[in-house]
């Protein structure tokens, strides 16, 4: 299972900005954000990223040290609702 960290969340927080990160678990980003929020998401590349409702990060949260501790190659994934 990979572990993947919500860096941005419209969905259950709407506009606010003032959150805690969340790890969540899935052999695929795509399939771990259906576990979470059982809805379905389409991945947004490009342009269309900047109208993302969840941004990931693959890694985990570190609570104790309050940083994100990324594993392979760092990239933002934006997912927007279908």
């Amino acid at each position: 299972m990979n572990q993947y960290v919500i860096t941005y969340n419209s969905v259950e927080h709407g506009d606010g900005l003032l959150y805690d990160y969340e790890t969540i678990k899935g052999k695929t980003p795509k399939e771990a954000l259906k576990k979470h929020f059982n809805r379905e998401f389409k991945r947004l590349t490009g342009d269309a990223g900047r109208y993302a409702d969840v941004i990931l990060i693959k890694g985990y949260y570190d609570e104790e040290h309050n940083i994100i501790r990324y594993t392979g190659r760092y990239q933002t994934l934006c997912y927007g609702l279908v």
